[in-house]
């Protein structure tokens, strides 16, 4: 899918900026590419396949450096920052938003595959930020990270995500205070979003056999890539982003038992899906093209231009969706009350996880200008 550069920005805020991105081939790091071309930010775009990265690339007419990594191994992610700083002189901004996800519960997901989605969500976000630190105190610059309602609220059937995610906000936390104690000027902010229509979800490797049925509201990831960029430009620490993400982020520091109530009712959703996943999907195997969309009923959102402080009209279509997307799921969920109202069982636990030998992709940990 080729993205058209908005180069109708004025003036272009992140103008000579140097910029690396990671998980730049799909969904919300796709769509970041586009808005941070269009602010004048000079880009070194991290993938794990970068064929397919390249080829959009160079089919939109855009200048950037694209550097295939593996962000789940740490010689690899460093490498890549080494290549980034090399190709743009330095770098400015960091803006963090790989991640990998699989789908099951704790006793069905085998630890290997849990221990690979920490590896790539937070694991591999450290490996890069730590080794970008010197050059982002060099430069005063910047920390942007995608963090994710689920780095503030648990939810079963992802929790080697929701614990990633947590960690990556502990992590960041922490170091925001260091950089403020040491004077280094550095600043690092957070963006937290609801269901997003991507492919990480969709792709989704599954412990179940089963794909996780689809969300029935989401944003779309442009909504997400432009709080990136509004951070960016603007730091602040947290972003929780969207009227619905803010909801349930307060209904679970507050009303405990009916948040959990809906955490409970979302996870047998989830797990009601009846279409056979494909293994191992993306927790293991990269995607061989680019790909902004996972399918998912997806929306702009009323609140997020307020918070990000961004001028814009009221999308007046967002509530019509909103309800379009709610009539929907309960279309859907009434066959399937039976399934949503009790448990679903679980499946044994694994003798194996879902890795299958695979060869290494031929451009892995290359980099081209």
């Amino acid at each position: 899918m080729i993205l058209p550069i908005d180069r109708h920005v004025a003036p272009q805020r992140l103008r000579g900026r140097r910029v690396l991105l990671t998980g730049a081939s799909s969904g919300v790091g796709l769509a970041a590419t586009r808005l941070l071309a269009g602010e004048g930010a000079r880009l070194a775009l991290v993938a794990r396949r970068g064929d397919g990265l390249r080829r959009t690339i160079e089919e939109e007419g855009l200048d950037a450096v694209v550097i295939a990594a593996d962000l789940g191994e740490r010689a690899e992610a460093e490498r890549a920052v080494d290549r980034a700083a090399e190709a743009l002189g330095g770098i400015d901004v960091v803006v963090s938003n790989a991640a990998a996800a699989v789908f099951g519960h704790v006793s069905e997901v085998h630890p290997d595959d849990f221990d690979r989605t920490v590896a790539v969500t937070f694991t591999g976000a450290v490996d890069v930020i730590r080794a970008a630190l010197p050059h982002l105190r060099a430069s005063r610059g910047t920390i942007v990270a995608t963090g994710s309602l689920m780095a503030r609220v648990p939810l079963p059937t992802w929790s080697s995500y929701a614990a990633a995610k947590h960690a990556l906000r502990g992590f960041l936390g922490s170091l925001a205070l260091e950089e403020r104690e040491q004077g280094t000027g550095v600043r690092v902010a957070m963006v937290h979003p609801g269901p997003i229509d991507t492919p990480l979800f969709a792709n989704a490797s599954s412990a179940t056999g089963r794909k996780p049925r689809v969300a029935p509201d989401a944003y779309r990831p442009e909504v997400v890539a432009r709080a990136l960029v509004e951070a960016v430009v603007r730091p602040r620490a947290e972003i929780v982003l969207g009227g619905e993400t803010r909801l349930l982020d307060l209904l679970h520091a507050g009303p405990r038992p009916l948040a959990s109530a809906i955490l409970m009712f979302i996870d047998r959703w989830y797990r009601s899906g009846d279409e056979d996943a494909t293994a191992p999907g993306a927790l293991w195997q990269a995607p061989h093209a680019t790909q902004l969309s996972g399918g998912v009923p997806s929306r702009g959102s009323l609140l997020a231009p307020l918070q990000l402080r961004v001028r814009a009209a009221p999308d007046v279509r967002v509530p019509v969706a909103v309800a379009l997307h709610l009539l929907r799921a309960a279309r859907t969920a009434v066959p399937l009350a039976g399934r949503l109202t009790r448990p679903i069982p679980e499946q044994p636990p694994p003798d194996a996880g879902l890795r299958r030998p695979a060869p290494r992709p031929a451009d892995a940990g290359q980099v081209t200008l």
